[in-house]
Formats: C-alpha cells, structure tokens, sequence
C-alpha cells in the first residue's frame, strides 16, 4: 500500500506538463463527445463521436490550482447526431487519448460540462442535435 503524498508544487507541475503534452503534435487538442457507453479501458472509443471540440493552443491554464480547458470557437462546435452524450475523452494534438470522463450539462457536476442546450427531466446531460452547437462548460482537472 502507497503512502505518498502530493504536494501542491508536484500537482501544478504535473498540470502544467499535461498541458505541454496535450499541446504536443500537429494540429489542436480536443474534446470528443460520445452517446454510448463508455467503454473500460481508456482509449476504447468503438464509435464515431457526436462531437468533437477543438481547443485553443494552449488547450489550457491553470487557474487557482486547476487546470481549465480552452475551446478555439466560443460559440461552440458542430453536433453530428442526434443524442444524450454520456461521455467524452480528452485527445492531445497528437492523438493521444489523455483522459476520459462523464458528460452532464452544468447542474450535475460530470467531468466534462456542457452548457447551452436542455436537459430532458430525469437525466443529467443535455439532448444535443445534430447540426446544432455544443458549448463546452465549465471543465476542470485538478
């Protein structure tokens, strides 16, 4: 059993180098957004995303000890069907799968939060159609 501990330098140092290595490639870092269900291993996507993101170079900054992501277009990106994203992943430049995590809309506290579309009663993330826009939320690493 670990009993190592983390400093807070340690944790913004390992921030600070995901952001480099997410950066890292040719082209932008991104965010994909999918409707099935998330698969157990990191990097399992099988599908075609529902969406797909782009973030700014740099994808990120760490404010106030948190990592924050940066889309490129704030006023969003292109949704390709119709659906409930139920999980996303965080692909680097050079098409490294980072991280994955669950989607909610902004009131559910998911890894990845979307905002401007309506969530249907009883879910916790947003009915997303296609040829609409998805705005990427609030969304922190830490």
């Amino acid at each position: 059993m670990s009993t190592w501990r983390v400093g807070p330098e340690t944790s913004l140092a390992q921030l600070a180098a995901t952001i480099v290595l997410a950066d890292t490639g040719a082209g932008n870092a991104r965010v994909r957004l999918y409707t099935s269900d998330r698969p157990a291993e990191l990097g399992g996507a099988a599908d075609t995303p529902q969406a797909e993101i782009v973030l700014a170079k740099p994808c990120a900054t760490i404010v106030d000890g948190v990592l924050v992501l940066h889309p490129l277009d704030g006023d969003g990106a292109m949704v390709a069907s119709t659906g409930m994203p139920r999980w996303g992943e965080w692909v680097s430049a050079g098409g490294v799968v980072l991280t994955d995590g669950t989607v909610t809309d902004m009131a559910h506290g998911g890894d990845i939060r979307l905002a401007g579309a309506e969530t249907p009663d009883g879910e916790t993330s947003p009915l997303l159609y296609a040829g609409g826009l998805v705005l990427l939320g609030a969304t922190s690493l830490s």
